[in-house]
């Protein structure tokens, strides 16, 4: 049978070029074949613009192929190049958002990669027989304009309303209101969703323009008709509110929940906050509970400030998971939820009562609410909670001095705040003090140092600094098998944290019996799960 197909590939070079594509998409469609996509490499290899951006197209899907956006952001410009429309809406789509790594590729083995100023880093290595374009594609709003701004002049709506949006946001171009109404018109004659959505928001005042809220109205509504969800979310919230159309919470709320059945999370969000609150329609805690659970769990930081109230509001909750939910926002800086867990603590509800955790608390929300009045004054509130001995308050107080909270970096103020963190157990400072002495960013290089801090760390669960050590042992040309079993053991802690990197290199030391014994078994189980985390 493979017989007989390479023979019929083998015909296809007697063909037009048309024909020849027309026949290997024919075969792809039937089950991927090596033959078929070394027919239609060798067909793009002759410049082929149909081929080219089929070849960028399955290396963008993994279609057969190892993913690889690098590869095929370099078939696409290839195509693009040569006047193909669908090539350049890919490339402004892709440069237009922050595109990540291949899944089969991890933050460390990225970090290995030094960038040559092309569009993506090269890589060295083993890696380079896989990625040879790179492993990741930068964000260029710059790129992303050419090429949105070539495919739009073709006549592509999807480019005209992403070129709209650039022109309104000012993303790599003067913002420039008028251009983007012409662009986002120019889709919506052509009944696009994203370009009526622009005028919409354009309409709405969302890009800093004088708002006109009946036309911003008319324009979701068209969108919304379309079930674009972000303009069911807009129009649902000028519904509720009367603004530029005729207040009708019960059409909001349905629209609302059809914006939030396509998973957006700020409509379950807004939804949440009617039913609980009473916005327009009757009072339902539990419905208005639901819908703020659902809207956390993606991920909205407000609905979780805002679920964490509605259960402190009731008496007889304990307030543990209340409590919860605000520390997790808290320490992603939310300063309402600080402030919030800083009364948990003053009144103990889910947490001990504890005044120095509630000074702390009341300290990291004062700093945030200040620090662009004041930033003086907000180191002087972290300062104080660190002097008390806080270990919390002096890893805070230390990131801060380094990264410059009042204009500067400052690492040498920041250093004996993070040396007592670190002392005190901070895992985090005791990595960031591993750091500067193994890059020498606080006088000479000191690895002997800069190890005994990553050890500690890692001592406490520290992913960043498990995965460094493990790693530099794995450098050394000719490791003894103490050191071997020691890098087994690093990787299989940070395996069973849940690093999919860690997972496939303890699954590579299962199959070489590298730092264990050989047992294939194993390796197989975790390959399985480096391939489930991914």
């Amino acid at each position: 049978m493979f017989g007989k197909l390479r023979v019929t590939l083998a015909a296809l070079v007697r063909q037009d070029p048309e024909s020849r594509l027309a026949a290997i998409d024919r075969s792809l469609a039937e089950g991927w074949s090596a033959p078929a996509f070394d027919a239609l490499k060798a067909l793009a290899l002759e410049g082929h613009h149909g081929a080219q951006y089929r070849l960028g197209r399955i290396h963008e899907t993994a279609e057969g192929v190892v993913q690889s956006l690098p590869d095929a952001v370099h078939w696409y410009r290839q195509a693009a190049a040569g006047g193909d429309v669908a090539a350049q809406v890919r490339l402004g789509l892709i440069y237009f958002i922050e595109p990540p790594a291949p899944a089969s590729v991890t933050a460390v083995e990225a970090a290995e990669s030094d960038s040559d100023g092309a569009d993506f880093p090269s890589v060295v290595g083993p890696l380079a027989q896989f990625f040879p374009h790179g492993v990741t594609v930068r964000q260029d709003f710059a790129e992303a304009l050419k090429w949105n701004g070539l495919a739009a002049a073709r006549g592509s709506a999807e480019a005209q309303a992403r070129l709209g949006h650039q022109y309104a946001l000012g993303l790599g171009v003067e913002a420039d209101p008028a251009a983007a109404e012409r662009w986002f018109t120019a889709a919506a004659e052509q009944l696009s969703a994203e370009g009526e959505l622009g005028l919409g928001l354009l309409y709405a005042g969302s890009y800093d323009t004088a708002p006109d809220l009946e036309r911003a109205a008319y324009w979701l509504s068209r969108a919304a008709e379309q079930n674009h969800k972000i303009a069911q979310y807009g129009l649902g919230k000028l519904q509720l509110h009367g603004a530029g159309i005729a207040k009708d919470p019960a059409a909001a709320v349905r629209l609302l929940a059809r914006s939030a059945g396509q998973d957006y999370a700020p409509a379950m969000y807004l939804l949440g906050m009617i039913h609980w609150q009473g916005s327009g329609v009757p009072v339902d805690t539990g419905l208005g509970e639901t819908w703020l659970r659902r809207a956390g769990i993606r991920g909205h930081g407000e609905a979780c400030c805002a679920l964490a109230q509605l259960l402190l509001d009731r008496v007889e909750d304990d307030g543990v998971e209340a409590a919860a939910l605000l520390r997790a926002q808290a320490e992603q800086g939310n300063v309402r939820a600080a402030a919030a867990l800083s009364e948990c603590y003053t009144f103990g509800r889910g947490v001990p009562c504890d005044a120095r955790e509630a000074a702390r608390w009341r300290g990291i929300a004062a700093h945030g609410a200040d620090v662009e009045r004041d930033p003086a004054m907000a180191l002087e509130v972290l300062e104080r909670a660190a002097r008390s001995g806080d270990a919390g308050a002096q890893a805070a107080l230390g990131f801060e001095l380094a990264t410059g909270l009042t204009g500067t970096p400052d690492l040498e103020a920041a250093r004996p705040w993070l040396t007592q963190a670190a002392e005190a157990g901070d895992a985090g400072a005791q990595a960031w003090l591993g750091d500067c002495l193994r890059l020498g960013l606080l006088g000479s290089v000191d690895h002997a140092s800069a190890e005994v801090w990553y050890r500690r760390a890692a001592s406490q669960g520290h992913l960043g600094s498990i995965v460094l050590l493990a790693s530099a042992i794995d450098a050394i040309t000719e490791p003894s098998a103490q050191q071997q079993a020691e890098a087994f053991g690093l990787w299989l802690a940070a395996a069973s944290a849940g690093d999919s990197f860690a997972q496939m290199r303890v699954a590579c030391c299962y199959r070489d019996g590298q730092g264990c014994e050989p047992d294939l078994e194993m390796a197989l189980q975790w390959m399985r799960s480096a391939e489930a985390t991914r």
